[in-house]
């Protein structure tokens, strides 16, 4: 009986233990962008607007927490959240819908965000509905690009200026470890 609670005491402690080594593998990374929606936009249909290309930070970020960017196993968007930045005062009340996709050169397209049937009574902050899509390979690249296929239900009259971050859980492998 006591060699059987020792070798389960030992099983128990090495779960504990790869349950703290996998959260030291594991952080998160914030990119940033902008986008303008340009006065006088279509309304009822959707119409594609780019940013410019995103410079990840995710190869200094693993410097950081003592890994590299090829020892990176894993990324899955948590978080896309978009802020109006200007004109101030002004909400997403002009908002149906929005998708918002990545990609990068040599891969192809992926939509990783979206928000359907927008009401009225928005802020100037909306927080997408994210896909649970592997994102790896796009990180690993180090510059990718975002397309936003938004529809309006109301004429614009002013040029709206919005800040895009994207919050990324990356699992990496950690130096030594």
């Amino acid at each position: 009986m006591k060699q059987f609670i020792a070798t389960l005491s030992l099983f128990a402690l090495f779960l504990v233990s790869c349950d703290k080594v996998d959260k030291l593998t594991q952080f998160t990374i914030t990119d940033k962008s902008s986008m303008t929606i340009s006065a006088g936009a279509a309304t009822l249909l959707p119409f594609d607007v780019s940013t410019p290309p995103v410079n990840s930070v995710a190869e200094k970020e693993m410097t950081m927490n003592n890994s590299r960017i090829d020892m990176i196993e894993s990324v899955m968007l948590d978080e896309l959240k978009l802020v109006i930045s200007s004109p101030s005062g002004r909400t997403f009340d002009f908002l149906k819908d929005i998708e918002i996709y990545i990609s990068a050169d040599g891969l192809p397209e992926k939509k990783v965000a979206f928000a359907n049937a927008i009401a009225d009574n928005v802020t100037n902050t909306i927080r997408l509905t994210t896909e649970k899509v592997e994102l790896e390979q796009y990180i690993k690249k180090g510059t990718y690009n975002i397309r936003t296929r938004v529809t309006t239900d109301k004429i614009l009259n002013e040029d709206i200026n919005i800040e895009i971050t994207s919050k990324y859980r990356i699992d990496a492998k950690i130096l030594g470890v």
